[in-house]
Parts: C-alpha cells; sequence; structure tokens
C-alpha cells in the first residue's frame, strides 16, 4: 500500500478503536453509512459495535447483538437500546404500527413487561401487557396505569378472589370504577363458592334495587334484569329477603294490571282531594270571617260526602283523615254563634261621612278585583303546574313529581276554589301521584329499616375508619333524602329516627382513637407547615436568592401545598392562601430571573455573532469556547425561550467552529499535498538508487535541492530519505572502492598465474593462454612481464635473497596490520624504527596505497622465492589481500 493511500485513509477505517469509534458516531461520509450494519455486526472493537448500532436504532440488530455479541457490555447496551426502541421512548425509534408488529414477534418477558411499563401509547402497553406471565406485575398495572382501557384489561385477567378485594380496597377513592367492578368480581367469586355473607348482601342489593325502581319508576327491561339475578340464588336467598324481592315483585306486577291500578288510581284521587278540601277549611278556620260562614257550610258538607265515600274504601287508612274531619266538624258547629255575634254592626259614631263610606267600598272593590286577578293567575300556574306533574309522573321521575306536588299543594292553599276546567285533571294527578307516594312510602320504610341493619353491622365490618366514616355519611345524607321525599317532615317512626342516630353515634365512637390520632398527626402537620412557611418567607427576603433555590422553594410550596390534607381543616384555608403567597413570591422572583437570564443570554448571543468578524480564528475559537462557559454558568429560564435562545447562540458558535474546521481541513489539504510531495521525491531518490547504472548526480543534486524547499516536517519522510541518500553514498562508496581495489585484485590474479608458471604446474602455452583471459594488468606491467619473460624465453630466473623477500612481507604485514611470527618480531621492529627515523629526518610518510604499489614492484624485482622462501610467498600473498582489506 503505498503512503499516500496511508495518509489519505478515512477515520473510519483508522486501526485505531477510539478514532474508529468516534467516526462511526459522527461522520456522515456515503461510504461509511453503508457500511454500519456489517460494522455493528462484525467490527473487531466492541465500542465501534455498539457505536454503529445506536447510530442506525435498527430493533432487528439490536436484537441479535443482544443475544449474540461476544461482549457483555456490548449485549447489555444492545438490550437497553432495543428496550427503548420498542418501547418508543428512543428518538429513533420506529412508528407505532411497526412497534406493535415487532412486539408480536417477541416473546422474553423482560422486554414484554417493559414495553407495558413505559411505552407511551395505550394501545402498545395493553398489547404487551396481554402477553405478560407475571401476575404480579399485572396485578400492578390495575392500579398504576394511566389508561383506563388498559387498567380494565389488566383486572380482567386477575382471578384470585383476595387480589381483588385488596385492588377495590386500594382504588377505592383513586378508580372508583375499578374499585366497583373489582368488588363485583369478588362478590361473584365468593357466590360461586357459595359464601354465605356474599349471597345475603347481593340478595339485599337486588331487594334494595327493584325498591328503588318501584320508587322512581323504570323500564320492564330492568325489572327483567333484576328477575333474572335473583333467580340464580333464589335457592341459597334467605327467607327474609326471598319474601322482600318477591312482595316487590308482586306490587310491580300489581301496577302493570289497568284494572287494579285504575282502582287504586281512584283512591288516591279521592284520598288526595279529601286531604285538600280538609286542609283549605282548616286554615279558613284560623282566620273566620263571617261573610264565609256559608261557604264553610258549604264545603263541609261536601266533604262529606268524600268523606262517606273514602270510608268504604278497605286498601287505605283514612283514620288519621276521619279524626281531623270529625275535629274540623265540631269546630264549625261551635263557630256558628260567635260569627252572627261578630256579623252585628260595632258601635260607631253617629255621624259618619258619606266619602268615608265610598272610600271603604272603593277598597272593598279593589281588594276583590286584587284576588280575583291573583285567582286567574294561580289557576293558569295550577295548569302548567299540573301537566308538569303528570309528565313526570309519566316519565318515572319521582322527584321532580315530588317538587310539582308540593307546588300544586301550595296553589291549592292560596286558591278559594279550584276550577272546573282543572278539577279532573288535577284529580288524575293526585290520583297517580297518590299511588307513586304509597309504593315510595312503603318502600322508604322498608329501606329505612335496611338501612338500620346495615348501621348496626358496620362496627364490626371491620372497615377503615375513613371507609366507615365516608359509609356512613352516605348513609346519612340516604336518610335524609328520605326524610326530604317524605315532605321534610320528620320519620314515620320516631323510635326509628332515635335509633338511627343513636348507631351512628355507635359507629362514629368505634373510629374515634383513629381520629384522635389523625388530629394529633394533622396538628403536627399544620406545626411543620407553619415552620415551613417561616423559614421560606425568611428565605424570600435574601435578595441573593439564585434561580435553583427558587425553584426549589417552590417545588417543596406546590408539594406542602398538595399535602394540606395532612393538616388540621380548620387551618388549611389560611395555610392554603399563605403558601399560594409564597408561591406568587417565588413565581415573580422566578420571572425576574428569567428575565435577567434572558437579556444575559441576548447579550452572549451578540459577541458570538459578532466573532464571526473576528479575523483571527485561534482567538475566534478561544473567545467562543469562553462564550460556551459563560453561557452554562449563566442558568437556565424559560424552557421555550432558552431553547429558541440556544438555537440562535448555536447557530453563531458553530459558524466559528465549522470556520476553523474549513481552514484545518486546508490547512490538512496543504500538509497532505507537501506529505505527497515529500514522498514521491523519496520515490524518485530511491529510484535512482535501484537503478543498475550510477546516478548522474545533477539528478541527485535536483532531487536534494527539491527537498529542501518543501522543508518536510513529517519525521518518517525525512528518515526515509536520508535513508536514501547514505544508501546513495553508500554505493558511490564502493564503487569508488571496487575501482581503486580492482588493480590491485588484477595483479593479485597476474601474479599467482606467474607463480604456477615459476612452479612448473603450467606450462608457457597454457600460462598464455590463461593470462589473455584475465582482465588487462593496469600496475607494473613492466615489471610482471620482466618477471615471466625469462621462463617465456626459455630460460630460468635467478632466485632472490630470503633477506630481502622477508622485509618485504613485513612491510606488507606491517601495512595489513598482521602480526609476523616470533623469529621475525626484532626484524620487523628494526624497520619501523628505520621509518620513523627517516620521518624524524624530514622524509615524508607515504600513503597506505601508494606503498602497497611500491611494495609489489620490489616483491617482483626481488626475484623468485627458493624452496626455503616458499613460506615468504605465502605471507606474501596474505598480506597482500589484508592490505586491500584495510583500504577498503
Amino acid at each position: 500500500m503505498s503512503l499516500l493511500r496511508i495518509f489519505s485513509k478515512p477515520h473510519w477505517q483508522s486501526k485505531d478503536p477510539s478514532v474508529r469509534r468516534d467516526a462511526v458516531g459522527r461522520d456522515d461520509d456515503p461510504a461509511l453509512l453503508s457500511r454500519l450494519p456489517s460494522l455493528a455486526r462484525e467490527d473487531e472493537d466492541g465500542g465501534v459495535r455498539l457505536a454503529a448500532l445506536k447510530r442506525l436504532a435498527d430493533p432487528g440488530l439490536c436484537q441479535t447483538a443482544a443475544h449474540d455479541d461476544a461482549d457483555p457490555a456490548v449485549r447489555k447496551s444492545a438490550a437497553l437500546l432495543l428496550l427503548e426502541l420498542l418501547s418508543g421512548t428512543h428518538a429513533k425509534a420506529p412508528s407505532l404500527s411497526d412497534r406493535m408488529r415487532l412486539l408480536r414477534a417477541q416473546d422474553e418477558q423482560k422486554l414484554l413487561e417493559h414495553v407495558a411499563l413505559n411505552a407511551p401509547e395505550a394501545e402498545l402497553r395493553l398489547t404487551a401487557l396481554q402477553r405478560v406471565e407475571r401476575m404480579p406485575f399485572v396485578l400492578d398495572r390495575v392500579t398504576a396505569d394511566a389508561d383506563s382501557g388498559v387498567r380494565l384489561a389488566a383486572l380482567g385477567r386477575i382471578d384470585d378472589e383476595r387480589q381483588l378485594e385488596r385492588i377495590s380496597e386500594r382504588s377505592r377513592k383513586s378508580d372508583k370504577a375499578i374499585s366497583r367492578l373489582a368488588a363485583e368480581r369478588a362478590q361473584a367469586m365468593r357466590i360461586e363458592r357459595g359464601d354465605a355473607n356474599a349471597i345475603t348482601t347481593h340478595a339485599r342489593d337486588l331487594c334494595e334495587q327493584f325498591e328503588r325502581l318501584l320508587r322512581e319508576g323504570g323500564h320492564d327491561d330492568a325489572a327483567e334484569t333484576l328477575c333474572a339475578a335473583w333467580a340464580r340464588i333464589a335457592d341459597r336467598a334467605p327467607a327474609n329477603l326471598t319474601a322482600r324481592f318477591q312482595n316487590a315483585r308482586d306490587l310491580n306486577e300489581r301496577s302493570r294490571d289497568p284494572l287494579q291500578l285504575a282502582r287504586l288510581r281512584q283512591q288516591a284521587s279521592d284520598r288526595a282531594e279529601f286531604k285538600s278540601r280538609l286542609e283549605d277549611l282548616e286554615r279558613q278556620l284560623h282566620q273566620p270571617d263571617p261573610s264565609s260562614y256559608a261557604d264553610l257550610q258549604q264545603g263541609f258538607a261536601q266533604l262529606e260526602e268524600l268523606h262517606a265515600r273514602i270510608a268504604d274504601g278497605d286498601e287505605i287508612s283514612t283514620a288519621g283523615l276521619s279524626t281531623r274531619f270529625a275535629r274540623v266538624g265540631a269546630q264549625i258547629s261551635a263557630l256558628a254563634p260567635v260569627i252572627e255575634e261578630s256579623a252585628e254592626p260595632n258601635p260607631t259614631p253617629a255621624r259618619t261621612s258619606e266619602s268615608q263610606a265610598a272610600a271603604r267600598e272603593a277598597s272593598r272593590v279593589a281588594a276583590r278585583h286584587t284576588r280575583e286577578v291573583e285567582q286567574k293567575q294561580m289557576a293558569e300556574r295550577l295548569q302548567v303546574v299540573i301537566e308538569a306533574a303528570a309528565k313526570a309522573i309519566d316519565g318515572g321521575h319521582s322527584a321532580a313529581a315530588h317538587e310539582a306536588h308540593a307546588e300544586i299543594a301550595q296553589l291549592r292553599r292560596k286558591m278559594q276554589a279550584i276550577p272546573a276546567s282543572l278539577r279532573e285533571a288535577l284529580a288524575d294527578v293526585e290520583s297517580e301521584y297518590a299511588r307513586i307516594r304509597q309504593w315510595q312510602d312503603w318502600g322508604d320504610r322498608n329501606r329505612r329499616a335496611q338501612l338500620l341493619e346495615e348501621m348496626e353491622r358496620l362496627p364490626a365490618a371491620g372497615l377503615h375508619p375513613d371507609a366507615l366514616s365516608t359509609r356512613v355519611r352516605e348513609i346519612q345524607t340516604e336518610w335524609a333524602n328520605l326524610n326530604r321525599i317524605e315532605g321534610g317532615k320528620a320519620a314515620p317512626n320516631a323510635g326509628m329516627e332515635a335509633r338511627f342516630h343513636a348507631l351512628c353515634r355507635d359507629a362514629f365512637k368505634a373510629a374515634k382513637p383513629y381520629f384522635e390520632k389523625r388530629a394529633e398527626l394533622r396538628k403536627q402537620g399544620s406545626g411543620q407547615v407553619s415552620e415551613f412557611i417561616g423559614q421560606t418567607n425568611t428565605t424570600l427576603r435574601d435578595e441573593n436568592l439564585t434561580p435553583r433555590d427558587a425553584l426549589r422553594i417552590r417545588h417543596e410550596a406546590a408539594q406542602a401545598l398538595h399535602g394540606l390534607d395532612r393538616v388540621d381543616p380548620r387551618e388549611r384555608k389560611a395555610l392554603a392562601s399563605e403558601l399560594k403567597q409564597i408561591l406568587a413570591a417565588v413565581d415573580e422572583r422566578i420571572k425576574a430571573a428569567n428575565v435577567q437570564i434572558e437579556n444575559d443570554k441576548d447579550a452572549l448571543i451578540t459577541k458570538a455573532i459578532a466573532l464571526a468578524e473576528l479575523g483571527d480564528t485561534r482567538q475566534a475559537m478561544a473567545q467562543a469556547r469562553d462564550l460556551q462557559k459563560r453561557w452554562q454558568a449563566s442558568g437556565n429560564g424559560r424552557r421555550n425561550r432558552d431553547q429558541a435562545q440556544w438555537k440562535a447562540f448555536r447557530s453563531a458558535i458553530d459558524a466559528v467552529f465549522a470556520r476553523a474546521d474549513n481552514e484545518r481541513a486546508e490547512l490538512n489539504a496543504r500538509q497532505q499535498q507537501a506529505l505527497d510531495s515529500a514522498a514521491r521525491l523519496c520515490s524518485e531518490l530511491e529510484t535512482l538508487i535501484a537503478a543498475d547504472n550510477e546516478p548522474e548526480r545533477s539528478a541527485v543534486h535536483a532531487l536534494e535541492a527539491q527537498w529542501r524547499e518543501l522543508g518536510c516536517s513529517d519525521s518518517a519522510l525525512r528518515k526515509r530519505f536520508q535513508s536514501a541518500q547514505e544508501a546513495l553514498q553508500r554505493r558511490s562508496v564502493e564503487r569508488k572502492r571496487r575501482e581503486r581495489r580492482a588493480q590491485f585484485d588484477d595483479w593479485l590474479a597476474h601474479y599467482c598465474l606467474c607463480r604456477r608458471l615459476e612452479q612448473a604446474e603450467i606450462g608457457v602455452d597454457a600460462f598464455v593462454a590463461e593470462r589473455e583471459q584475465l582482465p588487462p594488468l593496469r600496475l607494473h606491467t613492466d615489471a610482471m612481464q620482466a618477471r615471466v619473460q625469462p621462463w617465456l624465453d626459455g630460460q630460468r630466473a635467478e632466485s632472490a635473497a630470503p633477506s630481502a623477500l622477508r622485509d618485504c612481507v613485513l612491510e606488507l604485514e606491517s601495512l595489513a596490520g598482521i602480526e609476523p611470527p616470533e623469529g621475525d618480531r626484532q626484524r620487523r621492529m628494526d624497520l619501523q624504527m628505520e621509518k620513523l627515523s627517516a620521518r624524524m629526518r624530514g622524509q615524508q610518510a607515504v600513503a597506505p596505497e601508494q606503498a602497497l604499489q611500491v611494495l609489489l614492484a620490489d616483491w617482483l624485482q626481488l626475484g623468485i622465492p627458493d624452496a626455503s622462501s616458499q613460506s615468504l610467498d605465502s605471507r606474501f600473498q596474505t598480506a597482500v589481500v589484508g592490505v586491500l582489506d584495510t583500504l577498503g
């Protein structure tokens, strides 16, 4: 791989895992993006695989990595990422439809529970919950999930009676629908297994519902539903409740019989008419008018006829009305003499002016006219109320019927006579109302008895004191409602009323210790809240209160305000007012702090925008970093405004860093170009070295001049170029050494061939043939020719003196640095002393190469070594090779 490719390799292909991991997490290289799936599966570094997984946010890859990745940390992180993606809490989570599809393919319980707990969509939580197998988790979602549909679905999976009871009690205040359904299912299970108390309670509820239906009116479907529910427990219900339900059902059947209904309607109408007229007579008797005595007698006569007809009825008691009727008759009889006496003219002054008489007459006429107008208006109103009462009765709205009947009674008391056109309609309404009132009175008496029974059972029911108190108040409200329905009168049975109040006191007595303890705790809570208010007011007076502390105080004050149910109710209003004042004061402080933070950040934004005009990029980056620190130190204001300001600030800061990045990229490009040029010069120099021919010196000098001009800062390239230069220098030195030594090697080769001739190892012809094969001799050619010429001429040369040969060998061994034998050491020392003496006399020292040439010439001139000097010849050749080696 070339140096250029090494330096241009993208970061995500770097050998450094940390560089590769950062690039995978941030770079937008298209090649990188296409390789992310393979990097997530195959990269050797776990951090790189995890960075690719997070970048892709692909549920399939996350699930594969969570199960198959070799790194435990990657498996754990991939599993957590998969949970976020499927639950929809991740920013790159798939759409709801895709998550629903992916969730259906999952079986891991931990994943299903996480989705059922954290998914924002109720539909997704419900889908996950339906596949969760751990029942404690399902039980928790019944009361903890935010969606009613999910809570109902979770409740549907609970089939344990005790758990249903706990759910009902736990959600009694938070979710009444869940509490009611859980209680109903638990009761159904108790009934299913034959629990006597549950059956009795259910039977009593059915009786109460049927009686309420009779009182308020309803549809036949509701009665049939109640009868069907009763049929399922009829064989196990107590006898008294069975009789009670049967009575209610019979009364319902009777109300649906036309003949019976007509008879009851007529009796009720007669009784209502009798009661109304009786009340009118009683009212007139309180303020008798002598002129109306005849009307009293006529009204009493009509009342006698109506009383005779009512007294014959055998189903409606008239004992109380008969007593009142007899008392009215006696009063009218006793009133006759008194009215006659009062009718006598009173003594008046003898002289009464005619004008006074005329005034009295005019006043009587005006009063009579006013009464007639009032009577007409009341008659019109009576007609409207009769129609409203009839409509309410037909629709089964008993409350509206009671109100209309009360207004009818009030109008009848004020009217002197009922118009004939309204009497029939009034009679029908009174008849219908009497029927409803009769059934309601009967049902109310039974309901009162039931409420008394329940009040007797409450102290021993084991209810929580709050639940007990709530139920007692509910019963008291219903009791008071029964009293209101009966016209505001006391209960029919005063003993029943007294018993009810006594039972209420007994029920509250059982819960008294709890309420006393709660009152004590509330008192402590009141003290704590008051202490908090005092400390907070002191803190708010501090001008150096930080926004963070203000937010903390606001949070604590809001919590205290929401928790005021734990303080004394009598102090709750005052404490709430003080806490709200604290919240208002804190909000003002926070508002002012937010304004200050907003202004500070606006100033920072202005400075950040001004950095674009700063020419020095390095200084601009330093100031940008300083602005970032000041931004963090400025604190947090209003969320929306903070986000908008942050976008503007970040845009300005990013512009500075983007400019720095561009300049850095340009610098890197220039540096890369320089590195490429340096690499090219190195390659060219290395090419010159690898060539067979000696490179031209001018070409080498040109490359070296370009290198110096380039000024490369890369140490590896500098080292590479220097190595190439040294190699080139070594090559030049070696070439010169070979050239310098070549003449000596050629001389030695010719000498060795000469010695073979002298030792008669070869003949003259062979010598001549071999010499032609050797390189031409360039050193001491004449001397070498003179040495072999005698042999070529067929003559024998003279032998050399051994001492002269020894001195020449010792000189060569001294040049080669070879130690002589023991016997020649003294002679060698003498020769060295002679040279030293000559140099001391001013003689110039000879270079080793020149000395070698001289010694070789001397050796050739000395002659042929004899038999005793053969060792000297061997030493001579060895010394020559040694000298050549030292010369390089």
